[in-house]
């Protein structure tokens, strides 16, 4: 989604509301909640898009929240929310962030973008830009399986795996403390609708292409964000999901 600014018009729309980022915004907060600098801690949200996370946070009391985005329309959109962004780039993060100055570095849907070997520079900067102890946390598209037009629309090139995900933040020198794959419980439905939408992709040459960005009718939209953060909170294990969430710690 670097480059689309209808998408960010989209997601500042709907992302304090939609069940999917509600229920990632609470994973967040719950491994917040562990991190022993409390409501001070120095959290930045690389990839920040629009601020639906700093709202967030805010609103649970968090002090030192702020974020930078590589999309000068997201940070347009945050500042006018009077939200503490700047325009920042993953691949120089640590021109956004002075060595050791954060205690926890949230980057949700970003390394997708990336090669292999960007996404290992990008977390040896994270690594580097964290306080001794300092938490990194990540939610990213898992398995091929769920591929449809929400990843063509936001730029979806890689859909990762567990073990995966476990070799890469371990070599940057984490320690993996929570990984989970999410949701759980709705994931027969994400894959028929990813599943319809890749055979009409296929067929369809004039097919509209947009994210999954809507906002359903408010029950239908509790019901899933009740239903979602249940299974996160009571299901410490998952076999599959369409995302994978992860929580590491920085090694000493």
């Amino acid at each position: 989604m670097l480059n689309s600014p209808d998408e960010y018009h989209r997601m500042a729309q709907v992302e304090t509301r939609l069940w999917w980022y509600r229920a990632l915004h609470h994973l967040v907060a719950a491994a917040l909640a562990t991190h022993p600098g409390g409501r001070d801690a120095r959290i930045v949200d690389a990839g920040c898009g629009t601020g639906g996370l700093l709202i967030f946070l805010r609103e649970r009391g968090y002090r030192c929240v702020s974020g930078f985005d590589v999309s000068t329309e997201a940070i347009a959109i945050c500042k006018r929310r009077g939200l503490p962004a700047q325009a920042g780039n993953l691949h120089h993060l640590d021109q956004v962030i002075q060595p050791g100055q954060a205690d926890a570095l949230v980057s949700n849907d970003t390394l997708y973008f990336f090669t292999v070997e960007e996404r290992e520079q990008i977390l040896a900067l994270c690594a580097r830009a964290l306080a001794p102890n300092g938490f990194l946390i990540l939610n990213l598209p898992a398995a091929r399986a769920f591929r449809g037009v929400h990843d063509v629309s936001v730029g979806i090139t890689h859909r990762f795996s567990k073990s995966e995900v476990r070799t890469l933040v371990s070599s940057a020198g984490f320690s993996v403390v929570r990984m989970l794959f999410w949701p759980f419980l709705l994931s027969p439905v994400i894959y028929a609708t990813r599943l319809r939408q890749r055979i009409r992709l296929q067929h369809c040459r004039d097919l509209q292409v947009r994210s999954d960005l809507d906002l359903p009718p408010a029950p239908l939209n509790r019901l899933l964000e009740v239903v979602t953060r249940m299974e996160n909170k009571l299901l410490p294990w998952k076999p599959f999901g369409s995302s994978i969430f992860v929580v590491a710690k920085k090694l000493p």
